[in-house]
């Protein structure tokens, strides 16, 4: 039996407590504080003290749970899998799987066949059902996509309406995708506060029926079905036939951005979320035209600060460098088909651990809360890059298995809207 006598953390000043549980290490750690007792959760929820822990406007590592993509099945049987594989650092332990651990209304649903599409600050856009998808591709009829949303901040899973669409929709990297929140699409402050934290919305550009357009589709939360397809461009009147190089998108300020290529340039395709407009602009960044050899494809980046500045990255197989090039308006775009110059902004030397050797380095993906670049090499070494200060660390044997980097995709959880999610919407368990 405890001595009564004993010193007693609920009776703690309030300002001592804060101090203790602002030294917590660890994101579960600190949850488990959280939901033990309700003045501590009263506490960890205050928005001062998650301001704190994750001061606005910085990068934090702990907001990397892992990466997503495709792996091929040994000897190539059957079709292509998903793979998760959790960061070095991850707050979900070894063997943890990512929807079961996050999203267990997802067990028994999805299985290890979904294709993930797209991941923002918590949201997971997934395919699923491939068995079905593929038998009506071989009938070469109309095609329908199984989608669900996966709220790794709620814990909910949401499963889309069918989407119907023309095979050639998804042909040859002609269609991407994005997940966005409800306070990616509620610019006033006070009224993001009152948002349903599950609630929603899925961009989808794709080619038109008449294989003459690229359209846009959306879903919210809350409605019954998809929108009617809405017209991005022609690609003849613009001149660009090209695929997408990432099929996710990168969000910021309610907008969604693509970099598609023309085979000579590359090119920005800027989405509003609200208002469905569409608008095209010229990448100007490495690499220019004739030396594709020099720059590894650029990929789109957003600033975790305020301003959520869309940055373009530019990665150079010749010097170990990544070039930062950012758009002047914010990535706010604007209506008219052109979203601001483009600027230099800075360059990172890349700094390899000791003995390290980087050969024609290719960036797999990027991390925008976590400030990270997920690199591999031409000999399959994979490593990861801190953008602020440049220090590089191999993650080869840790990433085992996740070898497509034209699918891979970070994971990233905003942790702030998690606590509150999690602790203030009635579902305290992690």
């Amino acid at each position: 039996m405890r001595d009564p006598e004993a010193p007693s953390l609920v009776r703690l000043p309030e300002h001592v407590v804060l101090e203790i549980l602002a030294r917590v290490p660890g994101v579960a750690d600190l949850f488990r504080c959280a939901a033990a007792r309700k003045r501590w959760r009263d506490l960890v929820t205050e928005p001062s003290f998650l301001r704190r822990r994750w001061p606005e406007g910085a990068c934090h590592c702990s907001s990397l749970v892992g990466f997503l993509g495709r792996e091929r099945r040994q000897g190539g049987e059957g079709p292509p899998g998903s793979s998760f594989v959790r960061a070095p650092w991850s707050v979900l332990g070894p063997g943890r799987p990512l929807l079961g651990s996050f999203v267990p209304g997802a067990a028994g649903l999805l299985d290890d066949r979904v294709v993930p599409l797209a991941s923002h600050r918590g949201a997971l856009l997934v395919r699923f059902g491939a068995e079905a998808e593929a038998e009506a591709e071989a009938e070469s009829g109309p095609a329908v996509d199984r989608l669900a949303v996966c709220n790794l901040l709620s814990g909910a899973c949401h499963v889309l309406p069918p989407l119907r669409c023309d095979w050639f929709f998804d042909y040859f990297g002609t269609s991407a995708h994005a997940v966005l929140t409800g306070a990616d699409c509620c610019p006033d402050d006070g009224q993001r506060q009152a948002l349903d934290p599950a609630s929603f919305k899925v961009l989808v550009v794709g080619v038109s029926d008449d294989r003459r357009r690229y359209v846009l589709r959306t879903f919210s939360s809350g409605e019954p079905g998809w929108s009617a397809p809405s017209e991005c461009f022609d690609p003849v009147e613009r001149g660009i036939f090209g695929p997408f190089k990432r099929r996710s998108a990168v969000v910021s300020h309610g907008t969604a951005h693509w970099v598609l290529w023309d085979l000579v340039k590359f090119h920005v395709l800027d989405v509003n979320a609200a208002n469905r407009h569409a608008s095209l602009q010229e990448l100007q960044t490495p690499p220019p035209a004739g030396d594709l050899a020099l720059y590894e494809s650029p990929h789109l980046s957003v600033a975790p600060n305020k301003a959520a500045t869309l940055s373009s990255l530019c990665l150079s197989s010749q010097d170990p460098q990544v070039e930062i090039w950012t758009r002047q308006d914010g990535g706010k775009g604007s209506d008219e088909d052109c979203g601001g110059d483009w600027r230099r902004d800075r360059v990172v030397e890349m700094t390899p651990e000791q003995n390290q050797i980087v050969d024609r380095p290719r960036c797999m993906c990027t991390g925008d809360r976590s400030g990270t670049l997920l690199i591999t090499d031409r000999c399959r070494c994979m490593y990861i890059l801190h953008l602020e200060s440049g220090a590089m660390e191999e993650v080869t044997d840790h990433l085992r298995g996740l070898r497509d980097y034209k699918t891979a995709m970070a994971v990233e959880i905003d942790w702030p809207a998690f606590f509150v999610c999690r602790l203030l919407g009635g579902k305290a368990h992690v």
